[in-house]
């Protein structure tokens, strides 16, 4: 899992700590404890989603499949745009009576069952017959081939290990997905310690609301390359964290580097990775802490394995499509779906962000999500005045050290939202789920429960959070209950 050996390391760094986080060994012992049983139900929530959704997820699972069997079978990458699904994830597909993005049993089954017959876009066809045809036919096509590779090659020797039936690959799979995606509650439990020590509920805390943002658990246990970019993503943001609170070493920022070149080779969406590397060493001279000279030679640093690891898969790309990134053959199928937002804002669906990111696609799964949304929507607004107040504050009731850690991370929370609306403008494919918003998760945790402390402080900020959790979990557990039943 990716971290282990920083969440080790992590780990003694607390037990050495003098700070008031764990300065007692009873205390380390229970924060310890508290740590892996949240790990530990984070990754039973996983699991259970892992089981209980439906097979193909409805959010491209078939295809992300199709990428893994593809590479385990041949050797190479497929080709978007020219490579179809399998005769074996036709079978599933059919087993299941699913098709598309829409609910099992929506749409009749295709005419045309036998990839063998498969054709690619016909030539010649007008833009309205292009996108009728294509919006027919998508679902034959290995649609998820314009991807990087990592997550895919991470999980061929899964699929090789596994019994021929597809369907246990598929579940062995998810299994990864779901461990790969519990291990973001380290990781946001370290984001929280290391920018803002001091308080045990917003440090404790987050990680909480990391488990209750149920879409999180559901979606990541899911086959998709989220399931790896979204954990390693925030891992890049905690390594940048520290190296904005600890100073510029070679170490750190070839460790750094080499992490956000992890995630952008498991997914592209995880760009705004780039200018935050490049804004850590800026902070750092901004605050007088480090020379502009030497923040540059860290900032080139940075870049370094980013650059060597997408070389070869985007000299492949270029070889194969003309572009780096494939994007050139993915938007004439995808944008007869997702049509860019050049054409219309709409397409960005932004309407959909909040509601899918804390409670999944597809949209809207959860039968009392509305409900849980009260407390969603009152905990948002009461840390947006409470960051306010912090700011507003200035900088000489502030402490230094905690100071830029905040500010930074306050970058980190504005770039992956910017980033992530600028996306479809760049790629031509329009939507913006709330998954791609996952990898800041642990950022948006962190601020829920530090504007709340900031806000209200000590017992009033404690009861309003514990009031929080008890709704939360209570309506949740009712949505997942009728989720089982409804299925």
């Amino acid at each position: 899992m990716p971290g282990a050996g920083l969440i080790e390391t992590e780990v003694e760094a607390i037990e050495a700590a003098p700070a008031p986080l764990g300065s007692q060994p009873g205390l380390r012992l229970r924060y310890r404890r508290f740590l892996i049983w949240l790990w530990l139900i984070m990754l039973i929530e996983a699991l259970i989603f892992a089981f209980i959704q439906p097979v193909w997820s409805r959010v491209d699972e078939a295809q992300h499949f199709s990428f893994v069997q593809y590479l385990s079978d041949h050797g190479s990458l497929p080709v978007e745009g020219k490579t179809f699904v399998s005769k074996q994830v036709i079978d599933v597909s059919v087993q299941e009576n699913q098709w598309g993005w829409r609910q099992n049993g929506a749409l009749s089954t295709p005419a045309m069952l036998d990839p063998s017959r498969f054709t690619t876009v016909p030539a010649g066809l007008n833009k309205h017959d292009r996108k009728k045809w294509v919006r027919r036919n998508l679902w034959e096509f290995s649609y998820e081939a314009m991807q990087p590779p990592l997550y895919y090659a991470i999980n061929v020797p899964v699929y090789k290990a596994l019994p021929a039936d597809p369907l246990v690959k598929l579940y062995g799979m998810r299994v990864l997905a779901a461990l790969l995606a519990s291990t973001m509650i380290p990781i946001s439990f370290f984001i929280a310690r290391e920018a803002f020590p001091d308080s045990r509920l917003v440090t404790m805390g987050t990680p909480v609301v990391v488990l209750l943002t149920q879409g999180y658990a559901l979606n990541m246990s899911q086959i998709s390359n989220d399931a790896l970019a979204v954990p390693v993503a925030a891992l890049a943001v905690l390594l940048l964290l520290r190296m904005v609170g600890r100073g510029l070493t070679w170490k750190r920022s070839l460790i750094a580097g080499a992490v956000i070149g992890a995630a952008l080779l498991a997914k592209l969406t995880t760009i705004f990775l780039i200018p935050l590397a490049l804004a850590a060493p800026a902070m750092l001279v901004i605050y007088k802490r480090e020379q502009i000279r030497r923040a540059l030679h860290h900032a080139v640093l940075i870049m370094i394995p980013p650059a060597l690891m997408l070389a070869p898969w985007m000299i492949h790309n270029i070889s194969l499509y003309g572009d780096p990134t494939g994007d050139s053959a993915a938007r004439p199928l995808l944008s007869s779906f997702f049509a860019s937002p050049l054409q219309s804002l709409q397409t960005l669906r932004l309407n959909e962000i909040l509601p899918t990111f804390w409670f999944g696609e597809p949209i809207f799964p959860f039968p009392f999500w509305t409900v849980a949304w009260i407390a969603v929507g009152t905990a948002m607004a009461v840390a947006l005045v409470g960051v306010l107040f912090y700011l507003s504050q200035g900088s000489r009731s502030q402490v230094p050290d905690v100071q830029i850690r905040i500010i930074f991370l306050l970058v980190v929370l504005a770039v992956g939202i910017v980033g992530t609306l600028l996306i479809p403008f760049a790629s031509g494919i329009g939507g913006v789920p709330g998954r791609y918003l996952y990898p800041v998760l642990p950022v948006g945790a962190f601020f829920l429960l530090f504007g709340i402390d900031r806000l209200l402080r000590r017992e009033r900020a404690q009861f309003m959070a514990e009031l929080l959790l008890v709704w939360m979990i209570f309506w949740e557990s009712l949505s997942l209950l009728a989720y089982i039943q409804n299925r």
